[in-house]
């Protein structure tokens, strides 16, 4: 697993993150709080616009059920109540998928759009926690997701499945099943899951597994780029108490 992440690209957002991570590049941008719609604004917590983009083309009913997943999340996470009768608006921007890879953008079939969705619904919520720091937004607690492909060898039963930490297409393509799960972090360990998106055949314990290692990667995530993040930019936002 590898991220790079540069912060504060876009001036006129209050808060940005570029993310690299496999095949995605991907562009978050926050702007809030700020006054909403008549139309979009309630009485006691803030509301949330959220909008994807895809890489190519405009956006369709794909990128509305992604918003839609998004959205839950985030409500999830924000302190919404802090900011009464505003507006917090979150966009989404894919620069490159696997998707750009097809002439003229076309999916090659329901299933590939099907797992092009989950692995760019991994990797736009990553990218919205680094542009929510940027942005100071105030969170209950930091977040992390990751992708996990399951393959199983039908030709010998008893053996042990394979379980791949954000897999490419081709391993995506050959997988039974991939998962994309989400947790909060409190205190550096992952606590509670706040999305599990699964495609595939599994069991039971297959999932159980699945869980499991994502707690280790979702804790790796945090310690590894989400703190190193986080402490590079209080350094940079406070050098002049130095």
């Amino acid at each position: 697993m590898s991220f790079t992440v540069k912060t504060s690209l876009l001036e006129n957002s209050d808060g940005s993150a570029q993310l690299i991570t496999g095949d995605i590049k991907l562009i978050a941008s926050v702007s809030g709080p700020i006054e909403p719609k008549p139309r979009q604004e309630l009485p006691n917590v803030a509301s949330l616009e959220i909008v994807i983009r895809p890489a190519v083309g405009l956006s369709g009913t794909r990128e509305k059920a992604l918003e839609d997943k998004l959205r839950s999340l985030l409500q999830a996470v924000i302190v919404r109540y802090k900011y009464p009768r505003q507006l917090i608006q979150v966009v989404i921007q894919f620069l490159s998928t696997p998707l750009t890879k097809y002439q003229g953008g076309a999916y090659s079939n329901h299933k590939d759009e099907v797992e092009y969705s989950n692995i760019e619904l991994n990797a736009a919520i990553n990218g919205c926690y680094f542009a929510l720091v940027d942005a100071g937004i105030a969170l209950y607690s930091s977040f992390a997701s990751v992708c996990i492909s399951l393959t199983e060898d039908h030709q010998t039963i008893d053996e042990e499945p394979e379980y791949i930490i954000d897999p490419n297409l081709k391993q995506l393509h050959k997988s039974d099943s991939h998962h994309v799960i989400c947790f909060n972090i409190e205190d550096k360990k992952a606590n509670k899951i706040l999305l599990l998106e699964s495609l595939g055949d599994f069991t039971e314990e297959q999932l159980f597994t699945v869980i499991s290692k994502a707690v280790t990667q979702c804790e790796l995530i945090h310690n590894d780029y989400q703190r190193k993040y986080i402490t590079e930019k209080i350094d940079n936002d406070y050098v002049w108490k130095a």
